[in-house]
């Protein structure tokens, strides 16, 4: 079935949106490129969250009264929906609800903390995938290549060299798109005696996710993602992995729903996952974002990919053609999904982002989307010294960035050549008023 990006986009309120630019009168309609941010949800969920909470709502687990029951029978239905949208088997496997995707790698490293020896992290890795690990053990980075993947030989070699417990690695970088071949990895990771956590926050509603079965050399043991970028609302998240792990882990955070009993002097903790679902869970969060998988689902995960290779392709092609323009990563958009980052000669990244709002309404990202180390390898930074210096005094006008457009389901062709129109008059210096006074410091700052 062909993909109707009309019939797609009337289904996301969010594109009737209009603003007032610099230069007309008329409102133009909102370009949302942001979608390796957060996306919005379409029709569908907004009815499911609504009919939830003015219908349903109330806690789960435990309550006698039908408002409870009825929203426990939706809430235990939202792994299921989890498992059937990346492929993965019951058995051996739980799904433990989140808030978001930094929470849920946390939580992973908590399970690993005390597995022994070092976890590997890729160059590639959003702080999320990183951080939390280095303050659990000893990380160990695996190096990028001059295009932006993940060095295999590098890769190959501390496999063998350091005998990881764990190696961390991003479903598609929020920075390029690269999308590193998960199965081969996950292989080479097992045959070293180690288990893969993938942050699959980009990938998860872009392209088809098969973590395969338990049994399978390409097993993905982890996965990590958010209903935020999955066209549900902000504050959904899961994690998924191996039950036996996530059992023989204390609880995350032990509270109200993570115990059998307690006493004055002893604790009998839950199987996973309530283990470690301490507290109330964003239960209206968690059924919106099964409700959003299942409506990728209906637009196929196939569908949705090509959709989204072709205006990548079409992006980038333009953006090539541009004097000053330099796209990071390797252009090539069958490695990587809708995430295109790029520069722009004597045009500094936060000046760009807010041309593009102010005089055209089109939301890009900017700065270094919480994945510096990444972003210095693909701008060549080799000495921080000095960047360290002004930070540390206070001024953090000169972080260094990159725009980032990100597409998704309901974004069209003559958005994209809107954006390459525009991108092409900053370049020539064709903007309708002066950025000099642009705070480059705040405009910047990852959020």
């Amino acid at each position: 079935m062909a993909f109707d990006v009309d019939a797609v986009r009337a289904q996301f309120p969010i594109t009737a949106q209009h603003f007032r630019v610099h230069g007309t009168d008329v409102p133009q309609p909102l370009i949302y490129f942001d979608h390796a941010a957060s996306t919005h949800p379409p029709t569908p969920v907004l009815k499911t969250l609504r009919e939830f909470l003015e219908h349903s709502y109330a806690n789960v687990h435990r309550g006698r009264h039908f408002l409870s029951q009825i929203a426990t029978d939706h809430f235990e239905r939202v792994s299921g929906e989890v498992l059937a949208f990346i492929g993965a088997e019951r058995g051996g496997n739980s799904v433990v609800l989140c808030g978001n995707t930094t929470q849920a790698l946390d939580l992973a490293s908590h399970v690993m903390a005390s597995v022994p020896g070092p976890t590997l992290v890729t160059l590639l890795e959003h702080h999320s995938n990183d951080l939390p690990h280095r303050r659990r053990g000893l990380v160990v980075h695996v190096g990028a290549t001059p295009e932006g993947h993940v060095d295999l030989e590098d890769l190959a070699r501390k496999l063998k060299s350091e005998r990881p417990k764990l190696l961390a690695v991003t479903g598609a970088s929020n920075v390029t798109g690269q999308r590193p071949d998960l199965h081969e990895i996950a292989r080479l990771a097992h045959a070293h005696g180690a288990r893969i956590l993938v942050d699959a926050a980009q990938l998860l509603a872009h392209a088809p996710l098969d973590v395969r079965p338990n049994t399978d050399p390409g097993h993905l043991d982890f996965i990590a993602a958010a209903g935020h970028k999955a066209y549900a609302p902000l504050g959904s998240a899961f994690l998924f992995g191996p039950t036996e792990l996530l059992d023989a882990a204390p609880p995350y955070i032990p509270a109200g729903g993570t115990v059998w009993y307690v006493t004055e002097d002893d604790v009998y903790f839950k199987k996973s996952p309530e283990r470690h679902e301490g507290g109330t869970p964003n239960i209206a969060g968690a059924i919106a974002m099964s409700a959003a998988l299942a409506f990728l689902r209906t637009l196929g995960m196939d569908a949705v990919r090509e959709h989204e290779r072709a205006l990548t392709a079409r992006a980038i092609t333009g953006l090539l053609t541009i004097p000053g323009v330099r796209v990071l990563g390797d252009p090539d958009p069958d490695r990587r999904i809708g995430v295109v980052a790029f520069t722009m000669e004597g045009v500094r990244h936060e000046v760009a982002a807010t041309i593009l709002n102010q005089e055209a309404a089109i939301a890009v990202r900017n700065g270094c989307f919480c994945a510096q180390p990444y972003l210095y390898h693909l701008l060549g930074i080799k000495d921080t010294s000095a960047l360290r210096r002004q930070l540390r005094a206070g001024d953090d006008s000169n972080l260094p960035g990159a725009i980032r457009p990100s597409f998704g389901v309901f974004n069209t062709d003559p958005e994209v050549d809107r954006l390459l129109t525009t991108v092409r008059r900053i370049q020539e210096g064709q903007f309708g008023r002066d950025y000099a006074d642009l705070d480059a410091g705040s405009a910047c700052k990852e959020l």
